[in-house]
């Protein structure tokens, strides 16, 4: 029979369905192994995105200040550096399987995985579908949403009374784009001119990740790193524009278990 708190867990997962819109690779934050079944995972902490290179961009228009305008929205609009909060829930299954809920400051993560154990070390294999949420980014006048997917690897070990978790993975996805960048009026314009612009693409992003877990029992503290490149093709009105971005992804988190 489930419990009160199972059946929170499932709410939750199964309301996230209606939300899922990729968040270009919020942070796994979780060992190789699965939890084993009816047992939760709730944490939360810090996740960023910090860019190491630009690969430069490409755009139809003449106009140089365009085409770093439109580079620049565009890298916003894809996977936008900077920090954020991280919140996550997991649920074990029967079988091997884990259910998971995340919630990173711009996009909201649902994923599933399966997990072969070998005793100290296990394999994980999992399917993520996470939404960019279309929150404004009031320093670039922009609003974008968007959908997508991703498909994590990982490798990893733990010690024999798990106090210790160490694993390394790779994942890759990738997401469509939707939304609006606002333009300031001119006032010598005509009338009814337009106020906003639309911005349509998409984003893609592969790379690797190490993840390092220490506590006992019921309260353990994670850290992440992931290092990934991003692609990006989009149009931005009337100018188009594609880039790539290398950029690394740190996080940490307090995570209890139940």
């Amino acid at each position: 029979m489930s419990t009160p708190r199972h059946d929170l867990v499932y709410g939750l997962l199964a309301a996230s369905t209606l939300l899922v819109a990729c968040g270009g690779g919020a942070p796994l934050m979780h060992a190789a192994h699965a939890l084993d079944a009816q047992e939760v995972t709730i944490g939360g902490g810090f996740s960023g995105t910090v860019a190491i290179h630009n690969s430069g961009g490409l755009s139809d228009s003449s106009s140089t200040t365009a085409a770093d305008d439109a580079d620049q929205n565009l890298k916003q609009g894809a996977f936008a550096p900077g920090l954020a909060p991280w919140v996550s829930g997991r649920l074990g299954i029967e079988g091997g399987f884990e259910a998971g809920l995340t919630y990173s400051g711009r996009a909201i993560r649902v994923d599933g995985r399966r997990a072969f154990d070998f005793g100290s070390t296990a394999l994980s294999i999992g399917i993520g579908a996470s939404g960019l949420l279309p929150k404004r980014n009031d320093d670039y006048g922009l609003r974008v949403g968007g959908f997508g997917g991703e498909l994590p690897l990982l490798f990893g070990w733990r010690s024999q009374a798990d106090v210790y978790a160490a694993w390394v993975g790779a994942r890759g996805g990738v997401e469509v784009l939707r939304g609006q960048r606002d333009l300031e009026p001119d006032p010598l314009g005509p009338p009814g001119q337009a106020l906003s612009e639309d911005l349509s693409g998409w984003h893609a992003h592969a790379g690797g990740l190490l993840g390092f877990r220490v506590g006992f029992r019921y309260l353990f503290a994670v850290m992440e790193l992931g290092m990934a490149m991003h692609w990006a093709e989009g149009d931005i009105g009337d100018r188009s524009s594609a880039i790539g971005q290398l950029a690394v992804s740190p996080a940490g988190a307090l995570i209890g278990r139940f």
